[in-house]
């Protein structure tokens, strides 16, 4: 897999920005934000590719609600997803539990529990795949601090607090981790260290 590719299903505008932003800035690639069903569908019909993870609110607009369209997308592409909710009754979670989500997040959330919930999600993804490295990862003790970090669901503005350096050089870092060893995106490399560890 090439990009790790996410769309956006949230008729809240406000969160699905909020969601989008955080996940640009930690080198996601969003094919965009659909507030109902038949955006979801078009938005993946027109991508140059699918999404590999869908984060889906269940209460969206439209006659289609988020459980039904993730069952259609799942069927359709392949997807992996990731429900975000503000509804935890039991009649909600036994929809959601029948199309086998990677994570359950209830809102209110917070940038750590998404983060994490696409590390699951692609780690899911690569783990079908049957991705490997020949030799191992070739990584610094401080690449493999920040990546540890990454891995924990921190975004790269949290890693470079804890670590009292730039973000700039935590991308520095992330870009440098991923060219050396020939990988093309972050969670890759993370379900890597994972297989290693």
């Amino acid at each position: 897999m090439e990009n790790p590719t996410v769309l956006i299903v949230e008729d809240e505008l406000i969160t699905a920005v909020s969601i989008e932003e955080l996940l640009q800035e930690e080198d996601y690639n969003i094919i965009g934000i659909a507030r109902d069903a038949v955006t979801a569908l078009r938005l993946c019909n027109q991508a140059a590719a699918p999404p590999a993870v869908v984060i889906c609110d269940i209460n969206i607009k439209g006659t289609v609600q988020g459980t039904e369209l993730a069952g259609q997308l799942k069927e359709l592409y392949g997807c992996e997803i990731i429900f975000l909710t503000a509804y935890a009754d039991a009649k909600t979670l036994q929809a959601a539990f029948t199309k086998d989500p990677v994570m359950y997040v209830v809102k209110p959330y917070t940038d750590v529990q998404v983060l994490v919930a696409l590390q699951m999600a692609f780690h899911k993804i690569y783990n079908k795949e049957k991705t490997f490295v020949q030799n191992g990862l070739d990584l610094t003790e401080r690449e493999k601090e920040i990546a540890l970090l990454v891995a924990q669901g921190m975004s790269s503005k949290q890693v470079a607090r804890k670590l009292t350096i730039s973000i700039e050089t935590v991308k520095t870092h992330r870009r440098r981790m991923l060219q050396k060893n020939n990988i093309s995106s972050f969670p890759h490399l993370v379900y890597l260290m994972n297989k290693e560890a």
